[in-house]
């Protein structure tokens, strides 16, 4: 599991996030449409997904 996945955000940017440094994925501010990813020392971006799927996205890097 040494690689990055695109994931895209809110805004339209494409953002690639080395699965290994993730903390955890929790939904964005109550909404199943995006969720935030917790990354390198506290580090948020929030992507465009459900929980599930931004999961399983992570799982297969």
């Amino acid at each position: 599991m040494n690689g990055y996945v695109k994931f895209e955000t809110l805004e339209g940017d494409v953002v690639a996030i080395n699965a290994d440094r993730v903390s955890f994925v929790r939904r964005y501010r109550g909404t199943d449409q995006a969720s935030a990813i917790n990354f390198e020392k506290g580090n948020y971006i929030v992507v465009k997904g459900n929980l599930e799927a931004v999961m399983q996205e992570l799982a297969s890097a």
